[in-house]
């Protein structure tokens, strides 16, 4: 159902050595009573355009067990999740703004879809130049409104090595340079 490899394409200038990948893994919400809900993903950094990407319908069979494992420790299941990637040209020290519309379209394109549901998630930091990063987001149910989600910049994992927290004891982030000014 679901594409472990969605890639929203916001690569905001020409370069390939300097290139910087944010993966976001959404665990997604199972499909509640009424209408069918879609989920929709709008990656944005800074003023830059939007890139989106539609997920599909959410799953029916996507339970959690009561009461659920925090998100970090959970296993991603691919029919109740996906993995969205976002690339950048180079480190980006601002944050990247994502939203997860649950929509009654496939293209949050109808009327009802202006105040769909929806998850507003801020990667304080998500690019580090020539590095791979990652974190992970969980929706256990769709959400009644617009809700916030911040995701810190020490809770974005570096996709080498693992560690419980992704900075160092003097505050810089492991896929930085200790050594750098």
């Amino acid at each position: 159902m679901r594409s472990l490899g969605a890639i929203v394409a916001a690569a905001l200038a020409l370069g390939c050595a300097r290139n910087a990948v944010f993966e976001l893994e959404l665990e997604l919400p199972p499909q509640p009573a009424g209408p069918m809900r879609f989920a929709v993903v709008e990656a944005r950094e800074g003023g830059a355009e939007p890139g989106t990407v539609e997920l599909g319908p959410l799953n029916a069979a996507c339970g959690r067990p009561d009461p659920a494992p925090a998100c970090a420790d959970r296993a991603l299941d691919p029919t109740c999740s996906a993995v969205v990637s976002v690339v950048a040209d180079g480190a980006r020290s601002g944050p990247l703004d994502v939203r997860v519309r649950f929509c009654e379209s496939p293209r949050c394109s109808v009327p009802a879809d202006a105040s769909a549901p929806e998850l507003q998630v801020t990667i304080e930091r998500a690019f580090y130049e020539g590095r791979y990063t990652q974190a992970r987001v969980c929706a256990d149910e769709v959400p009644t409104g617009a809700v916030p989600v911040t995701v810190e910049r020490c809770d974005v994992r570096c996709r080498e090595g693992t560690a419980a927290m992704y900075c160092r004891a003097d505050g810089t982030h492991f896929c930085e340079d200790p050594a750098a000014p």
